[in-house]
């Protein structure tokens, strides 16, 4: 299941840049963090990230995730990404599980 997020981002000097976000929550064995595969559009490049959100699994679900962290791991102009979209995502997979642990997609 992919959520897809619509938003502004306010840069330094106050530029308004639109981004589309689709967010992929990845299966993995961790009971303390939950993993995501993001892709954003920017209005010139396409960047793929891994979000660890951390949290208490105590704590009822809707406020368990107290932190995020976001992995920047390719960022690139548009038609090379789509040209390599499939190869790309499952090379962060990868990157991810040498670096997280066994996660999938």
């Amino acid at each position: 299941m992919v959520d897809i997020e619509h938003g502004t981002w306010k840069s330094k000097d106050g530029k308004l840049v639109k981004y589309t976000k689709e967010n992929y929550r990845l299966n993995s064995q961790d009971d303390f963090n939950e993993y995501h595969l993001q892709i954003t559009r920017w209005p010139k490049t396409t960047s793929i990230e891994i979000v660890v959100m951390s949290g208490d699994e105590g704590d009822d679900y809707e406020n368990r995730w107290s932190d995020s962290t976001v992995y920047r791991y390719v960022k690139l102009p548009h038609a090379e990404f789509e040209a390599k979209r499939d190869e790309l995502i499952q090379k962060v997979v990868e990157l991810a599980n040498q670096q997280f642990g066994y996660i999938t997609f």
